[in-house]
C-alpha cells in the first residue's frame, strides 16, 4: 500500500491525545463500474478507523474534539468515458495523480503532462519536468492503477465551529492496487497500517508492507458518530463535504449528488 501524508507548513505537531469528533463521507465507487466488488459495510469502516485512532492515542469526544476528522472510502479506476480535453488535466486523471502522491510531485507530474500537450509531443521543453524520472515516474505508473482507497483529513474544530473557518490540520491518503484482494478487507488494512501517519508530513509516498483484514462484519462503534454534538453550520459543513468529494471522487461538480 502507498501512504501520502501532508500538513500544512505552518501545521503544529501533534502532541499527546487528541480528542476528535468524525464524519463518514461516504463510499466513492468512481471511474469504469465493475461487477461483483463488494465494499465494507460503513459501520466496519467507522469500527476500523475507531480503534486504530484509539491506538494512536486519539480520543472519541463530541462534545468538545480539538479536530474534526473526515474519512472517505473506496476505489478509483480510469474512467474511459470522460471526454478528453483538448487541453488541461481530466478530473478522473487530476484525482488519480493527487490519490498517489503529494501536492507538489503532484503538480510537477500534472506539469508535465500539460507541457507534452501544449507542444503536442514536438517541443517537450515547454514541460516541467521535460522528463518524469524516478519518484515522478513512479507516481504516473501508480495513477495507472485502479486502487481502493481510504482518505482521512483533520480541520481544526474550534475554528470550524466557532469562526466558520476551515483550517486544515493534515491529510493522510491511503491506497493499494485494485487487485490487492477483496475491498471489504483491503479498506480496514488500510485504515490499519496508515494510522501511525496521520498528522505526519511526507515529501513523497511511502510504501506499506499491510496484512489483508479478516473479513466478516463488525459492531457499530457507538462512541464514534457521524458528526459531533456541537452544531456546526450546515451549510460549511456541506459545502466542505461536497468540495472534498469531487476532488477524491475526480468527477466534474454536475455529476456530484
Amino acid at each position: 500500500m502507498l501512504v501520502v501524508a501532508e500538513t500544512p507548513k505552518d501545521a503544529a505537531p501533534l502532541q499527546g491525545s487528541v480528542a476528535y469528533a468524525a464524519i463518514d463521507g461516504g463510499y466513492i465507487e468512481a471511474g469504469d463500474p465493475i461487477v461483483g466488488d463488494t465494499p465494507p459495510t460503513a459501520d466496519r469502516v467507522r469500527q476500523a478507523l475507531f480503534d486504530s485512532l484509539r491506538d494512536q492515542g486519539f480520543v472519541a469526544n463530541r462534545v468538545a474534539p480539538s479536530v474534526l476528522l473526515t474519512y472517505y472510502w473506496g476505489v478509483l479506476r480510469v474512467d474511459h468515458r470522460e471526454l478528453r480535453l483538448t487541453y488541461g488535466i481530466q478530473n478522473n486523471l487530476g484525482a488519480r495523480i493527487r490519490l498517489v502522491s503529494t501536492q507538489d510531485m503532484g503538480s510537477e507530474v500534472e506539469n508535465h503532462i500539460l507541457g507534452r500537450q501544449s507542444s503536442n509531443g514536438a517541443n517537450l521543453d515547454v514541460s516541467s519536468p521535460v522528463i518524469l524520472s524516478g519518484p515522478l515516474e513512479t507516481i504516473a505508473q501508480d495513477a495507472r492503477m485502479p486502487r481502493i482507497f481510504v482518505v482521512v483529513t483533520a480541520y481544526d474544530y474550534p475554528a470550524l465551529a466557532q469562526n466558520r473557518q476551515v483550517k486544515l490540520l493534515w491529510r493522510a491518503k491511503m491506497s493499494a492496487p485494485e487487485r490487492s484482494g477483496e475491498m471489504d478487507q483491503v479498506i480496514p488494512s488500510l485504515i490499519a497500517k496508515g494510522a501511525p501517519y496521520f498528522g505526519k508530513n511526507f515529501t513523497e509516498a511511502h510504501l506499506v508492507q499491510a496484512v489483508l483484514s479478516s473479513a466478516g462484519a463488525t459492531p457499530e462503534a457507538t462512541a464514534l458518530r457521524p458528526a459531533p454534538l456541537q452544531k456546526v453550520d450546515s451549510n460549511l459543513l456541506q459545502a466542505l463535504l461536497y468540495r472534498e468529494r469531487v476532488q477524491y471522487s475526480g468527477s466534474g461538480a454536475e455529476s456530484v449528488n
